[in-house]
């Protein structure tokens, strides 16, 4: 019971003040930008880079018109790639679904390849009508895509089929949902608005208490200080509720299982308001821990480059926790593997009951000096 009087009261306060509304705005903002800045599908034709060596002309124009939907002749492109200052030049074809730069020497390949971080392919042809190929990668491509490359153009293609066809398949959900472009945004801008920004919010409260003499008055009344925190968390929790619902019901409407989205929201809101609480302990206010917070922020927003770059998944990034939440809610949007989901989150209770006990340890301390 004092644990509700002492969540109302916190909720009471925290609506009338300025950081409350800082999260409305922000749900606000990152809505509109899903609605009117990001289309329903961009138009993202696959870029590839090519060298071909062939040996006439007659052979290497038989390659280039075996691309699907080729529209029409090459062209030069309207803004040549420049490397330092140096332009170089290539020939554009166009399909429905790619645009495919090929250039005049290997070495021009490489550089634009590696300028801009994409693959290269060096196709050359040998005098038995042989098609070889190398590929320059960036060197952060995962371990699966590296070896397809190294199979993909096997001496032996019916080996490989039937190596293909003898991989067991096993079907984890029948109802797979294609999320369109800005649906797939989504999962990101959710880890930020209710992860990220309830990390920086909790460390925010903590500190305008601490600077009110809030936490100091705790040592002179018989409630104790896990009561205060935990109140702190449910009102971080209550706001991502809201928060995350105003920027998913315009975007996927009832197309989601939303008691799986709730079972799943607690917990990760949870070990980010946890964590705010534990590193507001180690300081006195905000500006003494930017520094920290700044730093722990782009870190956690790291998993979103793999998320967007499928080629680039180092095994590092598995190991920041934001990695499984932007996971986890493109699991829930594309209706995927809902033991895997209810596993992130009772990992995310766990841990967040870890870091709430530890944070509650350290106010007890503080408390008693």
């Amino acid at each position: 019971m004092k644990l509700w009087s002492s969540f109302v009261k916190e909720l009471t306060i925290a609506s009338r003040g300025f950081y409350f509304y800082v999260e409305i705005a922000m749900a606000a903002i990152l809505l509109f930008v899903l609605l009117f800045v990001i289309p329903n599908n961009f138009d993202n034709k696959e870029t590839q880079y090519l060298y071909l060596e062939f040996p006439n002309a007659q052979s290497q124009q038989m390659y280039i018109e075996s691309f699907n939907d080729l529209d029409g002749k090459g062209k030069t492109p309207e803004d040549p790639f420049k490397i330092d200052k140096e332009e170089i030049n290539s020939t554009l074809y166009v399909t429905e679904d790619k645009e495919i730069y090929v250039f005049d020497t290997e070495e021009d390949m490489a550089k634009v390849a590696e300028k801009k971080h994409k693959l290269g392919v060096s196709i050359k042809m040998n005098e038995a009508n042989e098609l070889n190929y190398t590929y320059y990668t960036q060197g952060n491509e995962t371990e699966k895509f590296s070896n397809i490359l190294k199979i993909i153009h096997g001496p032996d293609d019916a080996l490989l089929y039937k190596e293909l066809e003898g991989q067991p398949v096993k079907t984890i959900s029948t109802d797979y949902v294609v999320l369109s472009d800005r649906e797939n945004v989504l999962p990101v801008f959710l880890t930020f608005n209710g992860s990220l920004m309830g990390l920086f919010i909790m460390a925010a409260y903590v500190f305008l208490d601490k600077k009110e003499g809030v936490i100091k008055a705790y040592a002179i009344t018989p409630s104790p200080v896990w009561k205060y925190l935990l109140s702190k968390v449910l009102i971080l929790t209550v706001t991502a509720l809201t928060t995350s619902l105003i920027l998913i019901l315009p975007i996927m409407g009832t197309r989601i299982n939303y008691l799986l989205l709730i079972v799943f929201l607690i917990p990760t809101g949870f070990f980010a308001s946890a964590l705010g609480l534990l590193i507001a302990s180690y300081f006195d206010d905000m500006v003494k821990s930017f520094g920290v917070m700044y730093l722990l922020m782009i870190a956690m927003m790291m998993p979103t480059l793999s998320y967007f770059i499928a080629s680039w998944d180092p095994m590092w990034l598995k190991f920041i926790p934001s990695y499984y939440i932007v996971y986890g809610f493109k699991e829930i949007f594309t209706k995927g593997d809902t033991g895997f989901i209810l596993l992130i989150a009772l990992g995310y209770l766990v841990v967040s009951s870890i870091l709430f006990a530890w944070a509650n340890a350290r106010y007890k301390k503080t408390l008693s000096v």
